[in-house]
Order: structure tokens, then C-alpha cells, then sequence
């Protein structure tokens, strides 16, 4: 069989419905876990064989840079020097979660590219060896490599799958800025960490009303400090306390929590009569049509 001319993927956002921040280790890093969860938001990634040497990306999202700063042309060129191949590529990437939302978008992209490339350039890895890979490109990005809901912990490269939430909807909401994680991670004060916390594996088996005023975020504080409007938003969407309303990663996108699509839906077309912004109802996991 010929090597196949081009691979699609796709790139799930996620959400966190938890996340933890321990204390600083003697690196500075701060170790985490969280229990994160993939929704039906997803980025498209085509990955061809091109003639000419290099890696050439475009995309459909005008301000997103193509270069190396972008994760996909790294990852790319990370796992060529790994298996010892001269990138030839070019890559479409067709956007469709927001950038700077706290929905792990550029990280699934890269997580998207080294599923592609191992297609593409058969390689016969296993997943944990592509993984230490993304592990050098990011953080967050090993926990796009199995595409489930899991708990991650470290700085994010230990990764364990876990059951599905037991929920029917998520409401997203986007608001028109986005945030940088670096500086929410230096806004973080010691009080914002270290709090006792419930442990994901105590969550899992809970409905979505049972579930919500326990999820939580300790980037909450920081990122709110860091754009007072973030902290205006959450302010405004809690004012239903019957709903909880969180922060996913360092923001800014916030969401809440329903057993059935009729509340999720309900609560959006509140959030969009009294807001600007953009209000979305999605599922947990990834979509399959």
C-alpha cells in the first residue's frame, strides 16, 4: 500500500472542570490537576506531502500566525528531528475554536499534527512515545493525544483517561477578548493555591446538578485580576446561583452545566438577550458526523 498523499484530523477544544494549582516546585513551574473533558468544538487540520522541503502552513484564520511560532509547524518539525525525517508538508489548518479562550486550541492542533504525521510518515508509535513529544511542545498538549475526558497532573504530560461526565450539555460562552496564560500564571498569589480540594475521581458519577457547584478553577482569581471585564462576565452570569458558571483553563471562555439540552438552551438564550458575546450549547466528547 502507497503512502497516502494527505491525512484530515480533527482537533477537539476542551473545557476544565476542575483544575488545581499546587504550590510552586523549586523550577517555578506549578504543578496541577485537573479533570479535563473534550466537546464537539473542533479545529481541521489537512496534511499533505509536498515536494519541496519545509513545512508550509496556511489557515482560514486571518490573525493566526503560520510560522514557528505557531504549535502545529513546531510540532511538525519536533517529531521529524524525532524520527529522523525531512519535513516535506504542506498544512491546511481550517479554525474553528477561538483563540485565547481557554479551550486548548493551539495545543490540540499540535496533538492533530503529530496524529497526522505518524499517519502520514507510518510511524509505528505508540501513543505514550508520541506523547513525550508533545510533551516538549507543551504542557497541555499530551491530553489531545487520547481524545477522552481525563485527569491530567504534572505540568499537564501525566495524563489518565476517565469515564465520560454524565451530563447533557455545556453552555459556552465567548467572550470577544481572550487572555494570555502567562499572565495569568503571574498574577497567581499564594492564596489563590494549595486549598484543600475534591479529587476528580470523587466527581465522575455525578449529574450535572450535583456536579456543577463542585467543579472549580484556581485561576479564577488571577485571570480575573488580570481583565477586570472577565471578572464583570462571571459576576453577571452568576447572578442565577441555581447555576454555577466557570472558568475553563486561564479564561477567558466561561461555561455551565446541564442534565438536558431544553435548561442548556434555555440559559443560552438568556445569556444572549442580556450580553454581548457569543453563547454556545455543545456535548461533552467528540462529535462523529
Amino acid at each position: 500500500m502507497s503512502t497516502p498523499p494527505m491525512v484530515v484530523v480533527t482537533a477537539p477544544a476542551k473545557v476544565n472542570f476542575t483544575l488545581q494549582i499546587e504550590r510552586p516546585r523549586p523550577d517555578g513551574f506549578h504543578d496541577l490537576v485537573s479533570w479535563v473533558v473534550p466537546l464537539d468544538l473542533s479545529d481541521e487540520l489537512r496534511v499533505s506531502l509536498a515536494d519541496a522541503p519545509g513545512v508550509r502552513l496556511r489557515s482560514d484564520h486571518a490573525d493566526l500566525p503560520t510560522d514557528e511560532r505557531n504549535l502545529v509547524v513546531r510540532a511538525a518539525r519536533r517529531l521529524a528531528a524525532a524520527a529522523g525525517v525531512e519535513p516535506a508538508l504542506d498544512i491546511s489548518l481550517r479554525k474553528r475554536v477561538p483563540i485565547g479562550a481557554g479551550l486548548g486550541g493551539g495545543s490540540s492542533d499540535a496533538a492533530a499534527t503529530l496524529t497526522a504525521l505518524a499517519q502520514l510518515w507510518r510511524l509505528d508509535w505508540s501513543r505514550e512515545r508520541l506523547a513525550s513529544i508533545a510533551a516538549e511542545i507543551g504542557s497541555d498538549v499530551p491530553l489531545f493525544l487520547w481524545n477522552s475526558s481525563c485527569v491530567i497532573r504534572g505540568r499537564g504530560e501525566r495524563v489518565e483517561p476517565v469515564a465520560a461526565p454524565k451530563i447533557v450539555r455545556i453552555a459556552l460562552v465567548i467572550p470577544p477578548f481572550g487572555m494570555l496564560t502567562a499572565a495569568v500564571y503571574a498574577a497567581l498569589r499564594p492564596e489563590d493555591y494549595g486549598q484543600p480540594r475534591p479529587q476528580p475521581a470523587d466527581l465522575l458519577d455525578l449529574s450535572a446538578r450535583e456536579l456543577a457547584p463542585r467543579l472549580f478553577n484556581d485561576l479564577e482569581p488571577p485571570a480575573f485580576r488580570v481583565d477586570p471585564r472577565l471578572a464583570d462576565l462571571h459576576r453577571r452570569l452568576s447572578q442565577d446561583a441555581r447555576v454555577p458558571v466557570r472558568l475553563s483553563g486561564s479564561g477567558s471562555s466561561l461555561f455551565a452545566i446541564f442534565d438536558d439540552a431544553i435548561a442548556a438552551d434555555a440559559w443560552r438564550a438568556e445569556c444572549q438577550r442580556r450580553l454581548d458575546g457569543d453563547v454556545r450549547t455543545l456535548s461533552c466528547g467528540l462529535r462523529t458526523t
